[in-house]
């Protein structure tokens, strides 16, 4: 391996001053313009999980059945979609890098499916299902092709670990800034372009958020160097490889926190609308509670660098899967249809994203590790497992909660409720009001329940992660920083 394209010079000795690991640090621009990639991708990531459910079942006209086994399908070929990007990567060598081309060609792949996703087609029946699950399948195939390499970006920008944490925090700051803004400003944009027609308003307002990120991902190419180059023959075969992963302790546990994670984050995400809609009932405040732990996520983010080094990654993400999950199972236990109280705990939800680059971090911990040991750094493939374990927690959240809903009667809770608005005899209104109650408690337990346990289970995986021993990361990179000293002198 090699530490390439250190250019770059003092303006005042012309000379550049090198970081321990022999390269020239990072400057804010690059934080900056890194951090912009993950908020183009809630262009269409946020706009895809906290909307889509509620578009395919009110504007596209599927059941929720018909939903929940597409994204299952969908998310699944996406998840195995992963890894299969991840060996490309690795064994692809160009003048502009690994990872930077996909993410070029990715981009414009990732805003045409998702302004297609977001489209209502002329035509009905088994070809428009079949439309449904062309342009979905498309969406995640891009989505994987463009955000893989780019989550992958930090371990061959930097080998400094701060450096590095500085980098999956700005990414983080970016998913966050994407999401409130996503989240403020969708709902208004659907009902403005579409005038009363709302599947005009999401494909009016897909286009708008498509052109506004197709630049920003290119920017991140040109502008995120690629200053670690791994040689061919250190990535062995692809068999080698996925038994290496598999051998790698401590990259599993990372990987089974993030799937965890993402189930719980992204599945609360996907039922949330249908909970602040027909739960606590008031569509004005929507936007406000689908946002609140963002901005207070945002305000947080900045100390996880921080926070990370001086207690731990593991132990911040285990603090963060406490907040979150605690909250969630107050909030189904609590007064779930008050307003006030919905507020409060949002915003002590919102402080559980406090982990910020915990899960980016640990998984290069456990690249690191990986290389020192085996001689291998195939950190594409280990990105795109992380990406898999992402995509498996969101493909079985969207699914379970979606056929959990189904059970207990979302399907027909439009019908119920204009029964009772007719109704005047008091034993149908209290058996259609019963039947609202019953509904009401599927969506209550899948928006917040089960989204909080899965939180709390999320932190078992952690307690068997052991990277976190002090100083144990600075001898393994002082390794590295060694071992490709000797191979530079050879």
């Amino acid at each position: 391996m090699d530490a390439t394209n250190l250019a770059g010079s003092s303006a005042k000795s012309g000379v550049t001053k090198l970081n321990q690991y022999g390269m020239a640090p990072l400057k804010p621009i690059n934080y900056f313009v890194y951090g912009m990639g993950n908020f183009a991708s809630q262009l269409s990531w946020t706009m895809v999980s906290t909307y889509l459910s509620i578009f395919y079942t009110d504007v596209f006209g599927l059941g929720t059945g018909a939903v929940a086994l597409l994204m299952f399908i969908a998310k699944v070929w996406d998840a195995i979609n992963d890894p299969m990007m991840g060996t490309i990567m690795e064994r692809t060598h160009t003048k502009h890098g690994r990872f930077r081309p996909y993410i070029v060609v990715g981009a414009i792949f990732l805003v045409i499916f998702t302004v297609l996703t977001f489209t209502v087609p002329g035509f009905g029946g088994p070809a428009k299902l079949a439309y449904a699950y062309i342009t979905y399948i498309g969406l995640g195939m891009s989505y994987t092709m463009t955000n893989v390499p780019y989550l992958a970006m930090p371990v061959v920008m930097t080998r400094d670990p701060k450096e590095i944490n500085r980098l999956n925090a700005a990414q983080m700051m970016g998913m966050t800034i994407g999401q409130i803004i996503l989240n403020l400003f969708v709902l208004r944009l659907v009902v403005w372009f579409g005038k009363g027609n709302q599947a005009a308003g999401y494909q009016s307002t897909a286009i708008l958020l498509a052109l506004v990120a197709l630049p920003m991902f290119w920017a991140v190419a040109a502008l995120s160097k690629e200053r670690i180059d791994v040689k061919k023959s250190e990535q062995g075969s692809i068999l080698e490889g996925l038994k290496l992963i598999a051998k790698n302790r401590n990259l599993v546990c990372a990987l089974l926190y993030s799937l965890m994670n993402m189930f719980g984050m992204l599945g609360r995400i996907s039922v949330a609308v249908f909970f602040y809609m027909h739960v606590v009932q008031n569509f004005e405040y929507i936007t406000i509670f689908m946002m609140m732990q963002m901005i207070v996520g945002t305000l947080v983010m900045p100390l996880a660098p921080k926070l990370c080094l001086k207690y731990g990654k593991r132990n911040i993400a285990i603090l963060s899967m406490l907040i979150q999950g605690l909250a969630l199972i107050i909030i189904f236990f609590g007064p779930s249809k008050s307003i006030p109280f919905n507020f409060v705990m949002m915003v002590i939800y919102g402080f559980g994203y406090i982990a910020g680059p915990s899960g980016s971090g640990m998984v290069v911990d456990a690249i690191d590790d990986f290389d020192l040991k085996y001689g291998y750094r195939n950190d594409g493939m280990a990105f795109s497992f992380s990406g898999m374990a992402t995509k498996m927690g969101t493909a079985l959240a969207n699914s379970i909660f979606l056929l959990i809903m189904g059970y207990f009667g979302y399907d027909s809770l439009f019908g119920v409720r204009e029964q009772l608005a007719e109704a005047t005899d008091p034993g149908v209104i209290a058996s259609l009001t019963q039947q609202i109650a019953h509904t009401e408690f599927g969506i209550n337990m899948c928006a917040n329940l089960l989204p909080g346990i899965v939180f709390l289970l999320g932190i078992i995986p952690l307690l068997i992660y052991n990277l976190d021993k002090p100083g144990y990361m600075d001898k393994v990179r002082d390794g590295l920083t060694e071992r490709n000293k000797a191979r530079s002198a050879e």
